[in-house]
């Protein structure tokens, strides 16, 4: 099943896409009920953000390709992004005059179902709604002035996620790709995460309680490129696409 928050008629609904429409129904992403009787084409409708996170949590250094000659952390490296940083599709990523190393993550994200706190890796799926597609948009420059990642990767509009949540995507083989203006920048899949989906989400909530519509990002692959105004940063997640354009503020 593919579950969306959208906006139609000036409207919050939850909705199923089928094909290239999508079906409202009643109840809410997390308990879908029967359909209204009401559709449109997907282009019709404003996706929103899948969830209104309590947190967002990321994985860092996930993909060896992408590690480079760093070497692959024994455990995996949760660091918080803030919900306010949170754009849905087709929204636009905005860079500050300063944010001159800007890159774009193209991430799996798994979309927490319920309060998961001490949860063990054959609990994880039990606590795991589905997965849809992220952008953990990253100042590179930050990064390595700051002390803290606060601005790095919590700036306004640096979290895109969306335009779905597909039920029916298994954690041990989703492909993920990020292309930038329609060039293929990352390619790969959730099979060469160097920890797991599962364990990820287990280590995390052995310290931070998970909370219902709660998303992790699970790690980016290969070797990430530089975005600037006018570009726009597309994610590629088993079937879904993540468009957001990137301009000045």
């Amino acid at each position: 099943m593919r579950i969306a928050r959208v906006s139609l008629g000036g409207r919050s609904s939850t909705a199923i896409v089928k094909g290239r429409r999508v079906h409202l129904v009643s109840g809410t992403i997390w308990k879908p009920g029967d359909e209204t009787g009401e559709s449109a084409p997907l282009s019709a409708v404003r996706f929103l953000p899948p969830t209104k996170p309590t947190k967002i949590v990321a994985i860092g250094v996930n993909y060896l390709d992408h590690a480079g000659e760093r070497r692959a952390p024994s455990e995996a490296q949760p660091f918080l992004k803030a919900p306010s940083s949170l754009i849905g599709p087709g929204d636009a990523i905005e860079l500050t005059a300063d944010a001159t190393n800007t890159h774009m993550e193209a991430e799996v994200v798994a979309v927490i179902s319920k309060r998961a706190r001490d949860i063990t890796e054959d609990q994880v799926d039990d606590y795991v709604l589905g997965y849809t597609a992220g952008n953990d948009v990253s100042e590179r420059d930050w990064q390595q002035a700051d002390l803290q990642w606060w601005r790095a990767k919590s700036s306004d509009t640096f979290t895109a996620v969306g335009p779905w949540v597909d039920t029916s995507l298994k954690p041990e083989q989703i492909e993920v790709q990020g292309l930038i203006s329609g060039r293929v920048q990352q390619s790969s899949d959730t099979s060469l995460l160097i920890h797991s989906i599962r364990t990820c989400i287990a280590r995390i909530s052995r310290y931070m309680t998970l909370e219902r519509g709660d998303l992790v990002f699970t790690g980016t692959p290969g070797t990430t490129g530089r975005i600037v105004a006018g570009d726009t940063c597309e994610v590629k997640v088993g079937g879904m696409s993540l468009t957001n354009p990137v301009k000045a503020r």
